[in-house]
């Protein structure tokens, strides 16, 4: 065999295990990591709709249904940062109702930045976070992937909200303020506290979506409005819905808007 052919068979065997090589890597990362009290779990690349169907055509840009593609895993808190966690790390809490078991609440979407800030600052600490990864708020297509975790429907339950009340704090049964996280059933992929209890913030500003296939997409990155999902204990039925966004400026606070943990690779403008 010549050298020349030799090296080009050799070249073409190491690029045909790459995509093997890549897959055996991300089968490795462990499902489960727990930092200072945070309990976060995988979730693996994947399709999905975004949105919702049926919409008026002035708001289908902003909540229509859109294609997306998810190509890199990442982990997600199982349940929104408590108070405890938060003040682990912050030295403070803000929250108005104010209880460790309880979700951190009245903090703004720069503050919930500077928690993710102040745990990368740390990252020698935490040898069970794989490398090239960082703490960080979810994308919001991340939030509903993870939110969806393979449903299709308008809740991850069904289309009917009828029993909405045995997955979520929301103003029908709170008695007025967020309660302890992890208290009621969590979604097909063990993620709880997905509707109610408080708004959570998301890496991306709000503005519509563009029309086409998304692929692990923030959008809006430099809008000073910055989106929050799920809705809250003050929120009714209809703002819990899946694909349901809201805003708020980004020094925005309240007693009912939090944040989840996030813990991944870099996206384009996050």
């Amino acid at each position: 065999m010549s050298r020349a052919l030799h090296i080009s068979f050799v070249l073409s065997a190491l690029l045909g295990s790459l995509p093997l090589l890549a897959e055996k890597a991300r089968s490795e990362l462990p499902v489960r990591i727990e930092v200072l009290g945070i309990e976060l779990k995988k979730v693996e690349p994947g399709r999905f709709s975004m949105g919702l169907q049926g919409l008026d055509k002035r708001v289908e840009p902003f909540e229509g249904v859109r294609a997306v593609e998810i190509t890199k895993p990442f982990y997600l808190g199982i349940h929104e940062v408590c108070q405890a966690s938060w003040e682990r790390v912050m030295e403070k809490n803000p929250s108005h109702f104010k209880s460790r078991k309880h979700p951190v609440e009245n903090i703004s979407w720069k503050e919930s930045m500077a928690y993710c800030k102040a745990l990368n600052s740390r990252l020698e600490d935490f040898p069970e976070v794989p490398a090239g990864m960082r703490f960080r708020l979810p994308s919001e297509a991340e939030w509903e992937y993870a939110a969806r975790a393979g449903t299709k429907g308008i809740y991850f339950f069904g289309d009917k909200p009828f029993s909405i009340g045995d997955f979520a704090w929301i103003s029908a049964n709170s008695r007025s303020g967020h309660q302890p996280v992890k208290t009621k059933k969590p979604n097909p992929w063990g993620f709880y506290d997905v509707y109610g209890n408080v708004r959570e913030w998301c890496l991306d500003g709000y503005e519509a979506r563009p029309r086409r296939k998304l692929v692990d997409p923030v959008i809006g990155w430099k809008n000073m409005d910055k989106v929050n999902r799920g809705g809250s204990w003050d929120s009714c039925e209809d703002c819990c819905k899946t694909g349901s966004r809201s805003n708020f400026g980004k020094d925005y606070k309240s007693n009912d808007v939090g944040f989840r943990l996030a813990l991944g690779f870099e996206l384009k403008g996050g």
